[in-house]
């Protein structure tokens, strides 16, 4: 019989395995962070306040760092989703890996960057919703270096290596590779590396079948290069790969403590190196297995329309907070109200389409090889869900700062989707037969309306 003590240290473990496996703790996090803005909305109206020095300097070390780590942050996650190959019974793990290495990122640059909203406006309230906003980050950081250390490195670890991997998560893994004896190696100096180089590449089993180096050997999440490495000259070039370089920096330093003298890390990942080699024919150990699409597939993927919605998006992201920084627009509490609550119905819709799609979901829009028509949940009403809920986000996002400078581009998010949908539906229908009688009882965009 387990005692009133056990008991509850058991509960308390078992909630915080919970947390760390499901995505809660993210969630949370972004709506604390939301919360933040609205509160320096709703006390300050986003006014700028005189800085002494001191301050001005401390909004210089906060922003400069996050606004570089927001744009590298947000072009990894874009390209991930850009890249992202069909998954079937390893989803889960693939999913971690866009949860921890590829959000993490985004999400210390936020917390910079409202922590220096806090400073220039001198809200008190949104100080302390950024206080349970820092815990929450907290937390999340260390779920995550307890996860990746019990499935990255089997060998025991050092205060030095926590610092490492704390780093990599932070900063990327350029300065990671560096810090631990390890030499980051550009995509485009592949062909300097020697043919006997032993390529280890750290992706899941899926990741790694969908595109990789023709010589590449899989470790997923570095499991098994221990043992691997018995067999191998100490003297032998190393290099370690995964998809966007986030993952393969803790494994080279590992196998650098393993005794290899000379270990590469591959800047960037594949994702960056089937950029480069787009168009190339090439041979050899370190070509891609897959460096282009099936010529019939060519032109489905709408790619054009793709990149001009992400790149408005964006933009109005952006070009919103600057133009109220400068141009303070006047709006009213109620107006920046509604765009709050406008933006969040817009990502609750977004994450249950999320949800919904599952394995099916995919930026561009030529669908899956593997995929199946979803009808159920959010989309047993609305074929287009998720468009519009980035519409929403986005123009709540615009209502509430007030930027006539963002409404153009939020007219082209706009535009594109509506143009997307169209073109996207004639090849859903060529590739699923019931997908015309799916239409008669459904709504493209807003029931009852259109």
């Amino acid at each position: 019989m387990i005692s009133p003590p056990e008991k509850s240290v058991s509960n308390w473990t078992h909630c915080l395995e919970w947390l760390q496996e499901s995505s809660a703790l993210i969630l949370a996090t972004y709506a604390v962070a939301a919360a933040v803005i609205i509160s320096v909305v709703m006390e300050t109206g986003f006014a700028l306040r005189e800085l002494d020095s001191f301050e001005t300097v401390v909004v210089l070390i906060l922003f400069i760092p996050a606004g570089f780590l927001l744009v590298f942050s947000l072009f990894e996650l874009v390209s991930y989703f850009v890249f992202i190959p069909s998954i079937t019974k390893d989803s889960h793990l693939f999913s971690r890996v866009h949860s921890t290495h590829l959000i993490h990122p985004l999400t210390t640059a936020i917390v910079l960057i409202l922590a220096g909203v806090c400073v220039l406006t001198g809200s008190e309230r949104a100080w302390i919703v950024w206080g349970i906003l820092l815990a929450l980050y907290l937390l999340q950081t260390g779920f995550i270096l307890k996860s990746v250390r019990a499935e990255n490195m089997t060998n025991g670890w050092t205060r030095q290596a926590n610092l490492i991997l704390l780093l990599n998560l932070l900063v990327g893994g350029e300065l990671v590779t560096i810090t631990g004896g390890a030499r980051p190696l550009s995509p485009w100096k592949l062909d300097t590396l020697p043919e006997n180089t032993w390529i280890i590449d750290v992706r899941t089993k899926p990741e790694f079948y969908w595109n990789r180096l023709q010589a590449a050997e899989n470790y997923p999440w570095g499991v098994g290069v221990a043992e691997a490495a018995k067999s191998r000259p100490k003297d032998v070039p190393v290099l370690v790969t995964c998809l966007s370089g986030h993952r393969s920096p803790s494994v080279a330093l590992m196998v650098r403590r393993l005794g290899f003298k000379t270990v590469y890390n591959l800047n960037w990942g594949i994702l960056y190196l089937i950029l480069l080699e787009r168009g190339r024919k090439s041979t050899g150990p370190f070509s891609l297995t897959r460096p282009h699409r099936d010529p019939h597939r060519r032109g489905e993927d709408l790619k054009g329309i793709t990149l001009g919605y992400v790149t408005c998006a964006i933009l109005a992201l952006i070009v919103a907070p600057i133009e109220a920084a400068f141009w303070p627009p006047d709006i009213s509490v109620a107006q920046q109200i509604a765009g709050a609550l406008i933006g969040i119905g817009g990502l609750v819709l977004g994450l249950l389409s999320f949800k919904d799609l599952g394995r099916n979901f995919r930026v561009f829009g030529a669908p899956r090889r593997s995929g199946t028509l979803v009808t159920s949940g959010i989309y047993t009403y609305i074929r287009h869900p998720m468009y519009i809920g980035v519409i929403m986000g986005i123009g709540g996002y615009v209502l509430a700062f007030g930027s006539l400078l963002a409404a153009p581009l939020w007219a082209g998010v706009l535009i594109f989707y509506v143009v997307k949908a169209v073109k996207e539906e004639r090849l859903l229908m060529d590739k699923f037969p019931e997908y015309q009688e799916y239409r008669k009882h459904t709504w493209k965009f807003v029931p009852f309306i259109y």
